[in-house]
Parts: C-alpha cells; sequence; structure tokens
C-alpha cells in the first residue's frame, strides 16, 4: 500500500513537473484573451471625445518585443509591469472624466486588476535571465511616469484623459500581441 501511495505521489510529481514547464496556464490556455478583449473594448468604447492632441509619448521601440537571448519569463514581467503601471495611472484622480461610463470604467479597472493577478501567479512559474531585462523594465517605467507627469500638468483634466487613454489603448494592443507571441513560443518550447 505504502508504495503504491509512493509510485503515485511520484509520477503525480513528475507530470506537474512536466506541465508547470509549459509555463503559465492563463497565457498558455489562452484564458487571458477573452479579458483582454474586453479590457481594451472597454477602453476604446470609453472615449467620448475626438482629441487631435497626441501626447509625445511614444512607446519604447524594445518594449512588447521577443529577443532570442531573454527568457519567457522576463517577457511575461514585462507585461505584468505594464499592467502594474496602467492600474496605476487609471487610480489616480479622474474627477473631470464626466463623460466616461463609472460602471465600464470600475469593470475596466477590474479587468487590468485580474490581469496583474493572474500574471504575478504566472511569474512563480516561469524561469528568468539574470537581469531580468531590467533595462527594459526601468524604460517602459519611465514611459509610464509620463503619462502621470502629462495628466498632472494638465491638471487631470478630461481632455487629458482622453489622450491617456488613446495612449493606454495603443499599449493594450500591443500587449496582446506580445501576450500572444509568448504564447506561441510556450506552445513551442518547454523553455519557460
Amino acid at each position: 500500500m505504502g508504495r503504491n501511495i509512493f509510485a503515485f505521489c511520484f509520477v503525480l510529481s513528475l507530470l506537474c513537473g512536466c506541465c508547470s514547464s509549459l509555463g503559465c496556464k492563463w497565457i498558455r490556455d489562452d484564458l487571458y484573451k477573452p479579458t483582454s478583449k474586453e479590457t481594451m473594448n472597454l477602453l476604446k468604447h470609453m472615449g467620448k471625445e475626438f482629441v487631435k492632441e497626441r501626447a509625445h509619448m511614444h512607446i519604447p521601440p524594445k518594449a512588447y518585443k521577443m529577443h532570442k537571448h531573454i527568457k519567457l519569463g522576463d517577457n511575461v514581467f514585462e507585461v505584468y509591469e505594464a499592467f502594474l503601471n496602467i492600474s496605476k495611472i487609471f487610480n489616480l484622480n479622474q474627477d473631470s472624466v464626466t463623460t466616461w461610463n463609472r460602471t465600464a470604467l470600475d469593470i475596466f479597472r477590474n479587468n487590468l486588476y485580474r490581469q496583474t493577478k493572474e500574471l504575478k501567479s504566472c511569474m512563480q512559474e516561469m524561469k528568468y535571465s539574470d537581469n531580468r531585462r531590467s533595462t527594459e523594465i526601468k524604460t517602459l517605467e519611465s514611459y509610464f511616469k509620463k503619462f502621470e507627469h502629462f495628466l498632472e500638468n494638465k491638471n487631470y483634466s478630461a481632455h487629458a484623459w482622453e489622450v491617456i487613454r488613446i495612449q493606454v489603448q495603443d499599449n493594450l494592443e500591443r500587449m496582446d500581441r506580445f501576450t500572444a507571441h509568448i504564447r506561441t513560443h510556450m506552445m513551442d518550447n518547454s523553455n519557460v
């Protein structure tokens, strides 16, 4: 009896080790996709004003790109950091944004929270490079800090929020494509 339990536990541990080596279930099993699509859709439909002004805040060139020498965990970490920063921005003062549907905004924020939480959980299953793309992460953090400064300089006006909404929408679209690439690499390799 003891041997059977031991053998069962051993086989189970091998199976669990095998499956976890495939990486993050949230991404691997495409569970992120419906939440990602809903998040982008909510943000797209929140905007009511036509904004001619574009903030001069371009997405860093190396952001949301696969690199051969980087482990998939580093890429997941980058997406996690981006969601964390976007969540932080959307918790700033939005009193002036009267045209946005508050229910949709709450669902949007909840989706950001869920994606951040799921990616944080994924990061525990992943392997990383020694530096975890520290340069790219710092660049991404300073990029999102510009959003905060822009809003602050514009006194969190409705117009400023519309500019930021468009910028975040661009980011979410790129992050969605990047996550799809991460998923493809997860399915192709077990080197996560």
